[in-house]
């Protein structure tokens, strides 16, 4: 029979599984459309900025409502509001008002609220399992996440090659609704009382920063995070481009460019939930992942054929899962748990903010550019820098196994 904490996981991951097949089919469906309306980098460079930069402005409040406030509440209300939001674009669509500037606006407003819901969703685990179960449940939840992945792209290709868009939107608010009502079915206490402090909300978010200050292996873990960001662009928003102007423009090919990533990220996702206790130090189990995606990287840069470039986005899909729950298990057993929300938010404003600014830099240069350029060079960058990352001994000494406390997770080493 399963615990009380297993039964709760189980269907708070169900729920946001579904809920991201929903935003999945959205986000895919819009940018294989600017994709192959435009074929411009600079139309995708306006687009990731839409859907990144209202996360940074959102993100920093959001951290200090979830550590103040209802977690359960912010996730319900911000999934409530993408579910609204779309629903009216899709009103919209079926009038035939099919604007490309409508897409970029949902693209904003979608992405306001994100930067309040994956806060509250990241602080929110520990809340749910064991502190010596997190890697465990984080790499389970990656899985389930990037098999839903392999179901998402293929299912927006048929509705994008079959319907007009507004059939994906409307998906998605049913989803969003799913999603809802599975995570109100369930009681949730918090692990930590909430932060009642009665402090204006930007002297708590100093607090939250004086706090990554004070934190060395934090500091070190945020700097090294904004660097791999940087380089993230090319590989992770261009490669669609590149794939419609070497490789050809059927949407099939965009398709498999989704699922082969996706079936990587699903294997390497169970990989690291099974071999969960395996991972001694998971620092260095995450700088060794982004060794692995810089060098796939690079490699991609010199694909020859379509198939190539499918082995090695095989191999990018296959590292990301052991980044994503080695990291977030760090966070979550390291950092003061009354802090959780405003150190999670400024993780996501490095992701909201820097990952928009190397787009910035490569969307527009990718015009000029081969992309297949980009990629050797962000890739060489990559594994530098994870080599690099080797010596921050702070940083690495944090991935140390956590003894369990009274007091809760440490805070600083």
């Amino acid at each position: 029979m399963l615990q009380t904490w297993q039964k709760k996981a189980g269907i708070f991951i169900a729920g946001q599984t579904v809920t991201l097949f929903g935003s999945m089919l959205v986000q895919y469906a819009i940018g294989w459309h600017i994709t192959l309306t435009t074929k411009s980098g600079t139309m995708m460079t306006a687009a990731i900025l839409c859907g990144f930069l209202p996360q940074v402005l959102v993100s920093l409040f959001a951290g200090v409502w979830a550590d103040r406030f209802d977690r359960k509440k912010m996730i319900v209300l911000s999934d409530g509001g993408i579910a609204l939001s779309t629903a009216v674009l899709a009103v919209l669509f079926t009038l035939g008002y099919e604007h490309m500037w409508l897409l970029f606006v949902i693209s904003g407003i979608r992405s306001l609220g994100a930067g309040i819901q994956m806060p509250a969703v990241n602080a929110i685990l520990p809340d749910i399992a064991p502190q010596d179960k997190l890697m465990r449940v984080n790499g389970i939840n990656q899985g389930i996440q990037s098999a839903m992945m392999l179901l998402a792209p293929a299912a927006a290709g048929a509705l994008y090659d079959s319907m007009r868009l507004r059939a994906i939107f409307w998906v998605d608010v049913l989803t969003a609704i799913i999603g809802i009502s599975m995570l109100l079915a369930l009681k949730i206490e918090r692990s930590t009382p909430p932060n009642e402090a009665n402090q204006h909300v930007f002297k708590e978010m100093a607090t939250g920063l004086r706090y990554v200050g004070a934190t060395r292996w934090l500091r070190q873990f945020l700097g090294a995070y904004v660097l791999y960001s940087l380089m993230f662009a090319p590989v992770m928003f261009l490669t669609p481009l590149m794939v419609a102007r070497s490789f050809g423009e059927e949407p099939w090919r965009l398709v498999a460019h989704e699922i082969v990533f996706a079936a990587g990220m699903t294997l390497g996702g169970v990989t690291a939930g099974v071999l969960a206790d395996k991972f001694k130090n998971k620092v260095i189990l995450v700088i060794t992942a982004c060794a692995a995606f810089g060098a796939a990287t690079l490699v991609m840069g010199f694909s020859p054929d379509f198939w190539f470039y499918l082995g090695t986005m095989l191999l990018c899909g296959l590292s990301v899962p052991f980044v994503n729950t080695g990291a977030m298990t760090v966070l979550q057993t390291r950092v003061q748990p009354d802090l959780m929300g405003r150190v999670f938010s400024l993780v996501m404003i490095v992701n909201s903010g820097v990952l928009p600014l190397s787009m910035a830099i490569f969307g527009p240069v990718s015009d000029a550019v081969r992309v297949e350029t980009l990629l050797i060079i962000t890739g060489a960058a990559m594994v530098v820098i994870s080599m690099a990352s080797f010596r921050l001994r702070a940083m690495v000494g944090a991935g140390k196994p956590v003894e369990i406390e009274a007091g809760g997770p440490q805070a600083a080493l």
